[in-house]
């Protein structure tokens, strides 16, 4: 079974993580909602999809409605990866996979995605054509595997070994 989520508003770090870790996850900051915004989650929920959240009223309606939650008690967010993990055995790879930034999948770039790549100021043009990018088509973030990645291999890998993986 593929392991879908639905985050509440305090779990911005934690969505991108997910995502990095290529999780398909619906974020309350992904809409612009006020009052309703519990109702969108727990119906999403409902649409099988996990719910993780800090909030206690959303815990609280959860519950009532029958929905399946993980309370996320943690502020940091590999505390928190390691409750998700808890809670549902998610694996702890990263790849590249998702947007982390609007949760759309992403591919490899082609040769001719080049100009893509070249009009990104973030985007390092010694780079280019030497190692692998990846873009989002919904929203344009170009991604790669720099030194940051390196960290965020280094912050799973030690995850790993705290939960016996």
């Amino acid at each position: 079974m593929v392991v879908r989520f639905v985050v509440d508003r305090m779990l911005g770090k934690l969505t991108t993580w997910l995502r990095l870790l290529g999780y398909d996850v619906v974020s309350a900051s992904d809409f612009d909602l006020s009052a309703e915004e519990d109702n969108l989650l727990l119906d999403l929920a409902k649409e099988g999809r996990a719910l993780l959240t800090r909030d206690r009223t959303l815990r609280s309606k959860a519950e009532k409605r029958g929905v399946s939650i993980c309370f996320i008690h943690s502020d940091m967010v590999m505390e928190q990866l390691e409750e998700v993990y808890s809670y549902c055995d998610i694996q702890l790879e990263p790849q590249m996979s998702r947007c982390t930034i609007c949760n759309a999948t992403i591919r490899k770039t082609r040769a001719e995605d080049e100009d893509i790549l070249k009009k990104e100021d973030y985007v390092p043009d010694r780079l280019i054509g030497i190692i692998d990018f990846w873009v989002c088509d919904n929203c344009g973030q170009v991604y790669w595997e720099g030194s940051h990645w390196d960290n965020i291999r280094k912050r799973t890998d030690e995850l790993k070994k705290k939960v016996g993986r």
